[in-house]
């Protein structure tokens, strides 16, 4: 019997599975490793920031939020976990990234994790004239952080392989052996660095983060907001906080553009400007890619690992956060789902962008909680207007739902492969 023509689900799912090889490679592979590894982390966070932020009324002011309502030491405390969690990302990226990578290449991680740590701190992290330190660990600094656990892992590798080490004399414990076989890489990663940073006066964090900034045109047209919305989508896909790179640059814009359509209100005109920080809504609805659809697939998923990842990603999914998909998935460094997170934030922004021009919705001027449900969100931010809700359930569970679709299939596939290769494993 002849086999059945494919639908276009599945053609798209077939097209998936042949991106996910590429995800295999070592370094990628380490990546993706790396920052399932920080889900706990992620997963504490965010539960923190749903809390604290949790809309008790319909206004965006300070006196909204649940921690409005906590005595200030208790808020002030719980804050302190985001800190350490969120705030010091970039450190938790560093160990686990270059651990995952050592691991790869065959190496004993603890050295390498040792030196990648020293690395980042002394490229992210120099003494100002002030006394302070550097401000590259948070998200800021991700980028940067997988630039030099990679780095750092293989020039540690490269030395190791070719032997290119201080050996001692048979009969000396193995853990003297290997602190001193480590001393050579180690020197050379130091003052490599060193060399780098202080030397040459290359701020590689700082640089990174500039480049990335400078990318995006500050502008309101169609055509800047699709390219900084895509190009926001992309960097997360590389592990990069994309709100911190473009947020820089067009925050004013945002603003501004808010503050104009408020005023156009007062003034018993209509709101004209289209792209402002609560338009995003409409664009990233449940979280960077719209990914809300993506973790309720998962929670139906075959693989115990998915399904595990989609229940701690729904919730705060409803409530715009959705670091646990973007990172326990992983979407980042992943073909198979950074295409499609890709694609359907380009998507939504054409769809939104359109509909609000076109006059079809009205345009955002109310500030509104960004953790409330999208739908809700959206209805007070465009003053009351019911057919916001329409567009909120489009962009956010229609237009991602049909999208993510076959790319969760052939994640799915990938996944169990996996999963089934350690089964066998443990059998023998």
């Amino acid at each position: 019997m002849p086999d059945k023509k494919k639908n276009w689900a599945d053609k798209m799912t077939d097209f998936m599975e042949k991106l996910a090889p590429v995800f295999d490679q070592p370094i990628l592979a380490s990546v993706r490793d790396g920052f399932v590894a920080l889900m706990p982390l992620i997963i504490v966070g965010a539960i923190v920031l749903v809390v604290l932020q949790f809309p008790l009324c319909f206004r965006d002011e300070a006196a909204c939020y649940f921690e409005s309502v906590l005595p200030e030491n208790i808020s002030g405390s719980l804050w302190s976990i985001f800190s350490v969690t969120f705030g010091l990302l970039s450190l938790y990226v560093v160990i686990s990234v270059s651990y995952a990578l050592a691991r790869r290449r065959g190496l004993d991680p603890l050295m390498p994790v040792f030196f990648a740590f020293m690395s980042y701190i002394l490229i992210a992290t120099p003494q100002l004239p002030d006394g302070g330190a550097g401000t590259f660990l948070d998200n800021s600094g991700m980028f940067t952080a997988i630039v030099v656990s990679v780095l750092t892992v293989e020039v540690y590798n490269f030395f190791m392989k070719r032997n290119i080490v201080i050996k001692m004399p048979d009969g000396v414990p193995p853990a003297i052996s290997a602190a001193f076989a480590a001393l050579i890489p180690g020197v050379v990663l130091a003052f490599g660095w060193w060399l780098i940073r202080f030397v040459l006066n290359f701020d590689l964090a700082a640089g990174l983060f500039q480049v990335l900034s400078a990318v995006v045109p500050a502008a309101s047209t169609y055509v800047a907001a699709a390219i900084a919305e895509t190009f926001h989508a992309f960097l997360w896909t590389m592990g990069i906080h994309g709100d911190l790179t473009i947020g820089i640059a067009l925050e004013p814009v945002w603003q501004s553009n808010l503050a104009a359509n408020a005023q156009a209100v007062a003034d018993g005109l209509k709101p004209m400007a289209v792209y402002t920080g609560l338009f995003r809504s409409f664009v990233v609805p449940g979280g960077s890619g719209a990914t809300l659809p993506l973790a309720i697939y998962f929670t139906r998923s075959k693989s115990e690992r998915l399904r595990r990842v989609g229940w701690l990603g729904v919730w705060p999914g409803i409530f715009n956060i959705n670091e646990p998909i973007t990172f326990g998935a992983p979407v980042i460094f992943n073909p198979v789902l950074a295409i499609p997170f890709i694609i359907i934030t380009f998507i939504n922004t054409t769809v939104a962008y359109l509909a609000t021009s076109a006059g079809l919705v009205g345009a955002t001027y109310i500030a509104a909680p960004w953790t409330l449900p999208s739908p809700i969100l959206m209805f007070l931010a465009t003053g009351y207007d019911w057919r916001a809700i329409i567009l909120a359930i489009l962009v956010e569970f229609v237009i991602p739902g049909i999208i993510w679709y076959p790319a969760f299939k052939a994640w799915e596939k990938t996944v169990l492969k996996t999963e089934e290769a350690a089964v066998g494993k443990k059998k023998k």
